[in-house]
């Protein structure tokens, strides 16, 4: 399910790709990530407040201590998280106990109930699966252990807040910018497109892949030839595009569900020699999310048209600044939208997207 019901104290989305801030909507949100059971978090729009048996600290009387898991550090999208994390407990001066689940849903769970032993008073998730993740949630609820999702969501369980980006308003962002890029090369809306969907399973890959289908499909002549899932990983994504290139001789845009995914496809288009420069008719058009500084690279190369960034770090940091209000006993938004910024060669280097952060520019993997 989408956020299309919620209203989030965030930034409203643009409807049309610009390169100015996407904003996100207050009124439709799905981040890389989303709560999608409505059971399972403060009703949609709501702000949770702490109720008075919350916990405040942690048993010694010291630090508030916070429980941090990430799904993967394979990917400096989530290296990204883990230092807004970082940042964010310095800020609010927490003692933050952290754990990696390197890919594994199982053990992601079994970190995430170790970490609820070890007395934290508040549990912050990244999921690597929005169903798998929910017996921890639903053990942190057992204990009144407030449970804060962090760009990826949960199916199930009692979930305080959750911050991440509109995923399905990205995803539809990316259809309309390939349908106006199209409309400029052929006079109308048309071609062949080919859509690398994320890793199935996350709430990310599922709303970007709504937002994309949903909207592609406004355009009847533009016939999206190939759906295959990348999985947020480049190799995978050079061996499914390196397939369809095999089998389609006419591909005009690729949209890959993040940057991981258009890189491989990036390399799996030179390695079949279909590259061409931009402006040439031929030329495979290649947008995707995340803003990573290999698309970056791509981008001023040439290589990719576009990507929608997001920004993890300052994400990461103001889901802890909620971590923090909700041991205050304030209220915190149930669903908040981090904005996004659709990048090109046009406005790479400008103040806007300075301003915005670049934050794969920050980050060490």
């Amino acid at each position: 399910m989408a956020w299309s019901s919620a209203r989030f104290d965030g930034w409203d989305v643009l409807g049309k790709p610009t390169c100015a801030v996407l904003l996100c909507a207050a009124a439709a949100l799905a981040g890389c990530s989303r709560s999608d059971n409505s059971s399972t978090s403060t009703t949609s729009g709501q702000a949770a407040s702490a109720p008075a048996s919350a916990p405040v600290a942690n048993a010694s009387g010291g630090k508030t201590k916070v429980g941090f898991s990430v799904s993967t550090l394979n990917n400096a999208f989530f290296v990204g998280l883990k230092a807004g994390v970082e940042k964010g407990a310095k800020e609010q001066g927490f003692d933050l106990v952290q754990t990696n689940a390197n890919g594994d849903a199982q053990q992601q769970v079994n970190d995430a109930i170790n970490l609820l032993s070890q007395g934290v008073t508040a549990l912050v998730l990244n999921p690597i699966d929005s169903k798998a993740i929910i017996p921890a949630v639903e053990k942190a609820n057992s204990m009144n252990i407030p449970v804060f999702m962090l760009d990826r969501g949960s199916d199930g369980g009692k979930v305080t807040s959750f911050v991440a980006s509109d995923n399905v308003a990205l995803g539809q962002t990316a259809a309309k910018w390939i349908a106006d890029q199209l409309t400029k090369r052929y006079g109308s809306a048309k071609g062949n497109v080919v859509d690398l969907i994320g890793l199935v399973g996350t709430t990310a890959a599922t709303d970007r892949e709504k937002g994309f289908s949903d909207e592609i499909a406004k355009y009847p002549d533009i016939k999206v030839v190939a759906r295959q899932e990348g999985a947020f990983d480049q190799e995978k994504s050079l061996n499914a595009m390196t397939n369809i290139l095999q089998k389609y001789p006419q591909i005009d845009a690729v949209f890959g569900a993040n940057d991981d995914n258009t890189v491989g496809a990036e390399k799996a288009i030179d390695n079949a020699g279909r590259y061409k420069p931009l402006g040439d008719k031929q030329h495979i058009l290649v947008i995707g999310a995340d803003g990573t500084a290999q698309a970056l690279s791509a981008i001023r190369a040439g290589k990719q048209d576009a990507t929608i960034s997001q920004n993890p770090i300052q994400m990461a940091a103001k889901s802890l600044q909620f971590v923090a209000d909700y041991s205050a006993k304030k209220e915190v938004p149930a669903n908040y939208a981090w904005p996004t910024l659709l990048i090109d060669k046009s406005n790479i280097d400008s103040d806007a997207t300075k301003k915005y952060g670049l934050w794969s520019e920050e980050v060490k993997q």
